[in-house]
């Protein structure tokens, strides 16, 4: 699970031993490693307008991290080429 949080992130020293928070920036707390893969698969899915089957989204999340997103990298070139290629035919 992927939580959004808006909070203190960033601190600035105030004295010799103290610290005080100097603004808040929006940041993410992730739960699992699995939210990150379906999040990583979602951003894939609207950046290419392609909805992967549930059966390939569970495949996919079973992958280490950086070959899921070496996948999904190829993937998205794949697509890309052959749009281009199909435009020029």
């Amino acid at each position: 699970m992927i939580e959004h949080h808006q909070g203190y992130t960033a601190v600035k020293r105030h004295g010799r031993n103290s610290f005080r928070p100097i603004g808040k920036h929006p940041f993410k707390i992730i739960h699992n490693a699995r939210a990150v893969k379906y999040d990583l698969i979602q951003q894939f899915e609207d950046s290419t307008g392609i909805i992967l089957p549930s059966g390939v989204k569970s495949n996919l999340c079973t992958q280490a991290a950086p070959f899921l997103g070496k996948q999904l990298a190829v993937m998205e070139l794949q697509i890309k080429r052959k749009i281009t290629h199909e435009n020029y035919n």
